[in-house]
């Protein structure tokens, strides 16, 4: 559903189809579109909400006043949903869709809701102020004053939308603004470089007609000492330009790296969540590597070129225009030519690189899973994986050969044959006045003249080969740019607020989350935590206990409601100082290829060794981190491969702790230990929470007895809420029902 407002009053920009269709000045604060008719047949559709109507846009148009309006509610099924809005006395309207628009009805459907809820309440409502800010923030955008949609906070002031739209090749120089001063000075030599050029056919022609035709070796001498200047110019020129351009070509590379990999880190968990690793890699690397020869010496040679092109051209037609026009009678062939080859690779490379990503994928997927793959012997597998995505990728590589080496010699050809016919009608007529007076058909001018008719189809060939490489170019700036122009979901405002002095009270009011938009992972979840309590989540899996989690470090944003830190929406906080002071064990635990030390210190890289061995005592993890044979120096491999399962809960437990935090947060912190090291960890753990607000996570509820709070979920609600003692007299209830089936299956275990 779009939110980006074109003026104060809140109105939305709104597509085509749907704007015409609606009076002027119509103030539209939501819209979504659906696409089923009644009939379950494919036909677009809009449903555009106002202050006061819901307006429903198709055949005709529908306006349902907001008054008469009970409910909205969404029924999902397999194929399709339905949003059906109940109106008092009346039957049902019901709006079918596609899971195309499944996303922006369900928001559609939570503004309406919220509209009527507000309807419904007191003016002096304090009890949901946020339902205002929710419809008022729209009228706060910046608007972009070109394409008048919203600035978000994110870009500081530049459309992202603007600046998608520019070419491709405008955007890659951006990055070589830093080094701009070098890039004028190579600019500056090829420009010299170009003239030294066109110069020398004119020096070849009076070394042969003035010195070797006349046999002059005075005038021999002398032009001789010439050229040799123009020779040594050209190549020293060329030096200094392929030396700066060098150097600022690997800076740009290195820049162009830096910025997609900032970036990247600045994008949403849904981003990395849609993507395989493996493509995301070759971004970073390939595609960046791939751009930076094409920035820097793929524009300053396609400069160089125009120029020789240029240059020479005058050449030609000052030295002889007869065969100068002979000369570009293969051009419109070889210009038509490269346009048909440059639209044909380019389909191709996109391809291409399709099969390439795919193939990176097998060992993007293999190789952090390695472990799996020989448990199961799959070996073989996994090389025959790889191996067709190989051939499927050298076929397309193929394709582009085929492409590339049936017309290349085509372009040759018409170039070789253009030469040819100078040389023969040139030879004809230098033959022809050979004794008369002419200074236009002599043997000094044929010779130079060919020689600059090569020079200058040179550049020619030059430009038209470098369609490959702008092919590439283009596909990986495709690639780099989309990492580029994916917004981050979740991000700091400007004037994000950094509290001094803050209590880690926490508030879940009325929150609703989910991750695709359709099928709620919460429900309009209400609770209130002290400092300094311990809340036990637990439930099903698939209850919503890690989205709960997941919601208070804003790893994504609520979808409805509010959590609040200290009476402070955690969206209007820092999002980096946020999550400073929440510190997080994970259900598994991941440690970073390196030593046990640096593992610890990623919890606070300005810890001293002290306080790193305090915090791995605290986890009980120093008594077999000395025992290894370098203690703490000891290199864990990558993901912590060489450490055990418990031994790597403990690593990242004393991270956690290093990191000091006031909200503690133990996503089944203990599920990877046994008995006698949970029971030691657990020690330490009610040691910690002692000013912290600590959530745990667990599916052993043993661990839990002694949460100040016990919050039971199930399908994404609270079901019930107490102390282990005050659940557990309820033998209706879901946590001693989970209670109980754990007793007996601990029985049964031990039976066995």
């Amino acid at each position: 559903m779009a939110d980006h407002a074109t003026d104060v009053h809140a109105t939305l920009l709104l597509p085509d189809a749907l704007a015409t269709r609606l009076p002027d000045r119509e103030r539209v604060i939501g819209w979504a579109e659906f696409d089923l008719d009644l009939d379950r047949r494919f036909a677009q559709q809009f449903a555009a909400l106002t202050d006061r109507e819901l307006i429903l846009v198709g055949k005709d148009v529908v306006r349902i006043d907001l008054s008469t309006i009970a409910e909205a509610a969404i029924d999902e099924s397999i194929g399709s949903d339905r949003l059906i809005i109940g109106v008092d006395g009346q039957l049902p309207h019901i709006l079918r869709y596609s899971r195309r628009c499944r996303r922006d009805m369900s928001r559609l459907a939570r503004l309406l809701n919220r509209r009527i809820k507000k309807q419904a309440e007191p003016a002096d409502n304090s009890a949901l102020p946020w339902l205002d800010a929710v419809d008022q923030s729209i009228a706060a955008k910046q608007i972009c004053p070109k394409c008048k949609h919203t600035i978000p906070d994110y870009s500081e002031g530049v459309c992202p939308r603007c600046l998608q739209q520019r070419q491709i090749l405008w955007r890659l120089l951006d990055v070589a603004k830093p080094h701009r001063v070098k890039i004028w000075i190579a600019l500056a030599a090829t420009l010299l470089l170009a003239v030294t050029s066109a110069t020398m056919p004119w020096v070849s022609k009076h070394l042969i007609d003035d010195g070797v035709t006349k046999g002059s070796l005075p005038n021999l001498w002398k032009w001789g000492k010439v050229l040799a200047v123009v020779i040594v110019l050209t190549e020293g020129l060329g030096a200094v330009r392929l030396r700066l351009l060098a150097r600022v070509g690997s800076a740009v590379s290195r820049d162009l790296r830096h910025r997609v990999y900032d970036h990247m880190q600045q994008l949403s968990m849904r981003f990395f969540s849609k993507r395989r690793t493996g493509s995301l890699i070759t971004r970073v690397t390939s595609d960046t590597e791939r751009l930076w020869d094409f920035i820097v010496f793929g524009t300053v040679d396609s400069i160089r070129n125009v120029l020789l092109i240029v240059l020479l051209a005058v050449t030609l037609v000052a030295m002889n225009w007869r065969l100068a026009l002979i000369a570009i009678i293969p051009l419109p062939f070889i210009a038509s030519l490269t346009w048909f080859r440059g639209r044909k690779m380019h389909a191709l490379f996109s391809r291409m690189w399709i099969y390439y990503s795919r193939m990176s994928g097998v060992v993007g997927d293999a190789i952090p899973g390695i472990k799996v793959v020989k448990a199961f012997a799959n070996e073989d597998h996994e090389v025959s994986r790889f191996d067709a995505r190989s051939d499927q990728y050298m076929a397309k590589e193929l394709e582009v050969n085929k492409t590339w080496t049936t017309l290349q010699p085509l372009v040759g050809l018409m170039m070789r044959g253009g030469g040819l016919i100078v040389w023969m009608v040139g030879g004809y007529l230098v033959i022809k006045h050979i004794g008369t007076d002419s200074t236009v058909w002599t043997i000094g001018t044929l010779a130079a003249f060919n020689g600059a008719l090569w020079q200058f189809y040179q550049p020619i060939i030059e430009l038209a080969n470098s369609g490959r490489m702008v092919t590439r170019a283009a596909s990986s700036a495709q690639r780099v740019f989309e990492v580029l122009d994916t917004p981050p979901e979740v991000y700091s405002k400007h004037d994000a607020y950094v509290p001094k002095n803050w209590q880690p009270r926490v508030e879940f009011r009325n929150v609703s989350f989910s991750y695709e938009g359709a099928q709620p992972a919460l429900r309009d979840v209400s609770l209130k935590i002290e400092p300094g309590q311990m809340i036990g989540l637990c439930g099903h899996s698939g209850a919503g206990k890690s989205t709960f989690v997941n919601l208070l470090c804003r790893f994504y944003d609520v979808t409805d409601g509010q959590i609040l830190i200290d009476g402070v929406d955690v969206r209007e906080y820092d999002l980096k100082w946020l999550r400073k002071h929440i510190g997080i064990v994970l259900q598994e635990p991941y440690l970073f290829h390196g030593t046990i030390a640096e593992n610890i210190l990623y919890g606070n890289p300005q810890a001293t060794p002290q306080q790193v061995m305090n915090a791995a005592r605290a986890a009980n993890a120093h008594d077999f981190i000395v025992g290894l044979p370098d203690g703490y120096d000891t290199i864990v491999g990558e993901r912590g491969q060489s450490l055990s399962g418990g031994e790597r809960q403990r690593v990242s437990i004393a991270r956690a702790i290093l990191h000091d935090p006031k909200i503690l947060i133990l996503d089944e912190a203990t599920s990877s230990v046994d008995t006698r090291t949970e029971k030691m960890i657990q020690q330490a753990l009610d040691r910690l929470v002692e000013g912290r607000t600590t959530f745990a996570i667990a599916h052993r509820l043993t661990t839990l007895q002694n949460a100040n709070l016990l919050v039971v979920l199930d399908k994404g609600t609270i079901a019930e809420t107490g102390t282990h003692s005050e659940l557990m007299v309820k033998p209706e209830g879901q946590y001693a029902k989970l209670h109980q089936m754990q007793a007996e299956l601990n029985s049964v275990m031990a039976f066995k």
